[in-house]
């Protein structure tokens, strides 16, 4: 027979939470999550269980809350791309830092598994690329219509994106095949793409 779950409150999560959950990432690599436990989070946290579930009452609510914090901090791309766009002063390096630095200690085979394991944490990734796109579509129609992208197929700069985007993140097989990581692929990405939109 099963432990009985007892509810008692929650602490809030602090700074510190965050810092030690987000450590989490780089251990997690190439880590199967499905087949970790509340001990081994814990181990690897350094924390206590009790500590753990001081602020957390599963497995999915821990790869939920270290999600969101983490597309929280890359929500800042929005008003980098309108802040810059209205001043008609567009530098692609700008985006490509900001989503580089989102995806930091994260590898492909990481989200594989979360998409797999923990479909609710997936889904708050998910909910973000779809955002991402719906801007980058915009932003690349009002580039054009202000002359400082070439005249191309929006739709088309969408569909590369989202193959990049909704595929290419999760392929861990493209990425330990030639060594790249998610920060450097993105850079990469983002040089080919914008150096051949940019009118000169």
């Amino acid at each position: 027979m099963g432990r009985k779950s007892i509810h008692r409150e929650r602490k809030d999560k602090t700074k510190k939470v965050e810092q030690w959950t987000q450590a989490l990432l780089p251990k997690l690599a190439q880590t199967e999550l499905g087949e970790l436990t509340i001990d081994d989070l814990a181990l690897l946290m350094n924390k206590s269980k009790s500590t753990i579930y001081q602020y957390f009452v599963t497995k999915e609510e821990i790869f939920e809350y270290i999600t969101q914090v983490r597309i929280d901090q890359l929500k800042t791309y929005k008003n980098e791309i309108s802040g810059e766009l209205s001043g008609l002063n567009y530098q692609y390096e700008t985006l490509a830092k900001i989503l580089a630095e989102g995806v930091k200690d994260i590898s492909p085979f990481y989200l594989k598994q979360l998409q797999i394991h923990y479909p609710d944490a997936w889904n708050i990734i998910e909910d973000f690329l779809q955002g991402l796109l719906k801007d980058l579509k915009e932003f690349y129609i009002l580039g054009i219509e202000n002359n400082m992208f070439k005249t191309v197929s929006p739709e088309l700069l969408i569909k590369l994106d989202e193959y990049f985007i909704m595929q290419l993140i999760t392929d861990h097989t493209f990425f330990n095949n030639n060594r790249q990581t998610l920060e450097s692929a993105i850079k990469e990405y983002m040089y080919i793409k914008f150096e051949g939109l940019v009118l000169k």
